[in-house]
């Protein structure tokens, strides 16, 4: 939960504006008369600032943040319990003129050393790992081990396209760059504005699916089967989830049943459906 939340309340910020254009559409709790912000707003016309508030002017709250999310129904000490009835919209991104730079540079970086008469894909399979029981962790695993993937799936899926498609891999502290791909590093909102100049999006649902809606883009997601496409999805992704028994688990620990997800997506599977794209 992070910055993926943040680009949906973008979207529901949008519908917001569009059925009050007259008003302030507010982040945060209204009970506490708490602002929240987040550089995912930045540059967005639909949200006011905190600073920029009028008193006399009509406000609609949107209540949504870091202890209340609309897709949560209620939490625990080992589990996330899903409100089914919940259904994301396509957020937006408003990207500054050094951050649009930014990624016109890093491009053409890649132009120079790479003919870019391909397909070109922005990968993400290293989402941040957290602090679960270390004695299950496994080096060949690529981020938090209940939303994650495996290492040589991975590569392999690359191994695979790599005649047809270039890939674009944003790297941080955490990431694990793959072989064969173009490493870049950046903040968050810069490598969205890559994105933007990129076709299509493969990767894990999280913070990165949700910018590659809110640009449109095209994109293969893997849900495994922690939380249900239908909560956190998009239409036009083609979304990969395990309907197991246990599916959408929810478990904040490490869990053996996203282990056997992990272990039902295939590279075929990935590959079949990114060729349907490309």
């Amino acid at each position: 939960m992070g910055l993926g939340d943040e680009i949906m309340t973008t979207g529901f910020a949008r519908l917001a504006k569009d059925a009050h254009p007259d008003a302030q559409i507010i982040i945060g709790n209204k009970e506490k008369n708490l602002i929240y912000d987040h550089l995912i707003f930045k540059n967005n016309p639909n949200i006011t600032k905190e600073k920029d508030i009028k008193l006399s002017m009509k406000t609609v709250w949107i209540e949504t943040y870091p202890q209340k999310r609309p897709y949560i129904k209620r939490w625990d000490e080992n589990k996330i319990y899903w409100n089914n009835n919940f259904r994301t919209v396509r957020g937006d991104l408003f990207f500054d003129n050094f951050e649009i730079k930014k990624a016109d540079e890093i491009i053409k970086d890649i132009q120079k050393k790479k003919n870019m008469n391909k397909k070109v894909i922005f990968i993400e399979p290293s989402r941040k790992i957290k602090e679960y029981n270390k004695n299950n962790l496994d080096n060949t695993l690529m981020g938090e081990p209940n939303k994650c993937w495996i290492y040589d799936r991975w590569q392999e899926v690359i191994y695979k396209l790599r005649d047809k498609c270039i890939f674009i891999q944003s790297l941080h502290k955490d990431s694990k760059k793959l072989e064969g791909v173009y490493g870049f590093k950046s903040d968050f909102r810069i490598a969205c504005s890559v994105m933007s100049l990129c076709d299509l999006f493969l990767g894990w649902e999280g913070g990165f699916s949700h910018a590659a809606a809110a640009l449109k883009k095209k994109g293969v997601v893997l849900f495994g089967g922690w939380i249900h496409p239908n909560l956190t999805g998009y239409d036009d992704h083609l979304n990969i989830y395990c309907d197991i028994k246990g599916s959408p688990c929810g478990n904040k620990n490490y869990c053996e049943h996203c282990e056997k997800c992990r272990k039902l997506i295939t590279v075929d599977q990935v590959v079949g459906r990114l060729n349907h794209i490309i």
